[in-house]
């Protein structure tokens, strides 16, 4: 029987250690985080129910609780990618399939652009071009 409270003890202690590093600062109630870490850790079992007690803010409020948000576009500051189209219109924001053609346009292009230089280079005609 205290194999099974010992255990029990371990367990609400991890938990609340987790619970407690994985909040933000503004989601911490009472104490400082640190100070609810070292509580737990010097008095387990009270010092985590203190926690889920006193200190876990409870408050039903915008944040992500551990799903999944699409996230912000960094480079231009939108939420989403149809924000980003109400903006700047259709021209700003190009589809995958149409970059990816203007980059295999654009390897086409310098490949080229090689086999030229290099059949210029081989047949002795003109200078070698910079950088080769």
């Amino acid at each position: 029987m205290s194999v099974l409270l010992y255990g029990a003890s371990i367990v609400l202690l991890v938990f609340a250690l987790i619970d407690i590093l994985t909040k933000g600062a503004d989601q911490v109630r009472g104490l400082p985080k640190v100070a609810w870490v070292f509580l737990v850790i010097l008095v387990p079992v009270v010092g985590s129910i203190v926690w889920f007690a006193v200190g876990h803010d409870w408050s039903q409020s915008d944040r992500n609780h551990g799903r999944y948000i699409e996230p912000r576009r960094h480079e231009d500051g939108y939420a989403t990618l149809g924000a980003a189209r109400n903006a700047h219109g259709e021209k700003r924001i190009t589809g995958t399939e149409q970059e990816l053609a203007e980059l295999e346009r654009e390897i086409e292009y310098w490949e080229a652009q090689a086999r030229l230089r290099r059949a210029k280079e081989a047949a002795g005609d003109g200078e070698p071009t910079p950088g080769s």
